[in-house]
C-alpha cells in the first residue's frame, strides 16, 4: 500500500470510564482497511491535554494523512454524533486522565472550524446501515473538542476531518438480558463496519 494514510484516533480510558470503546473501534477500522487495500493506521490518544493533544499534533506532522476520522465516547448520547464543528473550547470543569484540565478555558485561534468531509455522507451512510444517527453543533469542551479543532487547524481544507461521537454499545450476546439494554445502541460490529465505509469514502475524497 503506497501513499498517505488514513488516521483513525480513538481515546483511552478517562475518568469514569475505564474502557473506552473508541481505542479498540480505531484499531479495527484501520484494520479493515489496511485489508481492502487502503492506507490506515489508529492512534490511540491518552485522554489528556499534556499527552493527546501533543501526540495527535505530532501524529499529524509526521503521517501526513490523506483523511482524518476521529472516535469519541459521548456517554449520555442516545444516537451517533456527526460533529460539524472543532470549537477549540476546553472546561476547566472537567479533569482529565491525569487529573489535570486545560492550561487555559479557551484554546487559541479564529474557532470555531467547520468539519472539512461531508458531514451529509457520514449521517447517510450510518442511516443507511440502520443506526441511529444526527448532527451535532458542538463536541462539547473537553478533549473531543479540542483534538478536533487542533486537526482541523493542522492539517487545512484539503485534508477531510471528521469527528463522530458514539454512545455506549451493545453488550455482547448473553451477557444482559436483551430488555435491559437501551435500543439505540449500536452493535460493535455494525458500527466499525459502517465507520469503515465512512473511512473509505473520506480516504478517497483525500489527497494522495
Amino acid at each position: 500500500m503506497i501513499g498517505r494514510p488514513v488516521l483513525v484516533t480513538g481515546f483511552g480510558p478517562f475518568p469514569h470510564v475505564r474502557v473506552n470503546p473508541t481505542a479498540e473501534l480505531a484499531r479495527q477500522v484501520a484494520r479493515r482497511l489496511n485489508r481492502a487495500g487502503i492506507a490506515a493506521e489508529p492512534l490511540v490518544l491518552e485522554t489528556s491535554y499534556a499527552g493527546g493533544l501533543p501526540a495527535l499534533r505530532a501524529r499529524l506532522a509526521a503521517a501526513e494523512p490523506r483523511a482524518v476520522l476521529m472516535l469519541g465516547l459521548a456517554a449520555r448520547s442516545r444516537a451517533i454524533r456527526v460533529e460539524l464543528f472543532g470549537r477549540g473550547r476546553s472546561s476547566r470543569l472537567h479533569a482529565d486522565a491525569q487529573g489535570a484540565g486545560p492550561a487555559s478555558s479557551t484554546h487559541s485561534g479564529a474557532g470555531p472550524w467547520r468539519t472539512s468531509a461531508s458531514a451529509g455522507m457520514a449521517l447517510s451512510r450510518f442511516r443507511r446501515a440502520g443506526l441511529r444517527s444526527r448532527y451535532s453543533p458542538s463536541a462539547g469542551r473537553y478533549l473531543c473538542d479540542a483534538g478536533y479543532a487542533l486537526a482541523l487547524r493542522a492539517t487545512g481544507p484539503r485534508v477531510p476531518v471528521l469527528f463522530i461521537h458514539i454512545p455506549w454499545l451493545r453488550p455482547a450476546p448473553g451477557t444482559r438480558r436483551a430488555r435491559a439494554v437501551a435500543g439505540f445502541r449500536p452493535r460493535a460490529h455494525d458500527l466499525a463496519a459502517a465507520l469503515t465505509d465512512l473511512a473509505r469514502h473520506l480516504a478517497v475524497a483525500g489527497p494522495r
